[in-house]
């Protein structure tokens, strides 16, 4: 948490000066896969919906129609699933900094469409398991704490509403990928509808 605090600080620093400021939520779609390598022990799938909050500045690259995006994130990955022998619930939430490529193709008629394209570096930062009516805490689960990585590709349109103002909506596919050095692997896929606005610091 201390170097995550420490990384956003830099990054706050270096982009007082963005283009602009905005912010998202919306829902996250997540199916997980837990593999266990015990021997004929079932592969488990489960899913379900969570919140997602991000917050960040955008800046324009030297590039025409280019922009570097970054952001803090705050994601709840919430799944439910049950097998012959288990019935497994589990709840997160994680605190991230996500760096993103803004590619914009189209804009007419007050609406601007992009692609987008980065990494999203997060950690735990809560974590319940609900086993078979047994209760257990996440956050220090050697297969759930350390930093996961994970690249989104998404596309996002704005709506212009005042001068300096547009209304946003989007949808991101992410792919968790784990470092840690665990046989028994957590990952998980995540679909992500967010909406929100965009304010831009640079015209008058």
């Amino acid at each position: 948490m201390k170097n995550l605090t420490l990384l956003l600080f830099f990054i706050i620093s270096n982009t007082v000066f963005a283009q602009g400021i905005f912010f998202k939520t919306g829902k996250n779609f997540t199916t997980f896969s837990y593999k266990n390598t015990t021997p004929n022990t079932e592969k488990i799938r489960i899913n379900g919906t969570g919140t997602s909050y991000e917050l960040g500045y955008a800046m324009p690259l030297e590039y025409n129609d280019f922009s570097y995006l970054v952001s803090v994130t705050l994601n709840d990955y919430n799944a439910t699933g049950e097998s012959s022998s288990n019935n497994l619930e589990w709840k997160t939430s994680y605190i991230g900094i996500q760096n993103t490529i803004d590619y914009q193709f189209y804009n007419a008629n007050n609406f601007l469409i992009s692609a987008q394209a980065g990494l999203n570096i997060a950690k735990i930062l809560s974590g319940k398991q609900t086993l078979n009516n047994s209760t257990y805490n996440l956050a220090h689960n050697k297969d759930f704490s350390g930093l996961i990585f994970q690249p989104v590709i998404g596309v996002n349109t704005k709506y212009i509403i005042s001068k300096s103002g547009y209304f946003s909506l989007g949808c991101n596919l992410a792919k968790s990928i784990s470092l840690n050095p665990t046989p028994e692997k957590v990952s998980f896929n995540t679909f992500q509808i967010l909406f929100g606005g965009h304010f831009d610091l640079t015209k008058n």
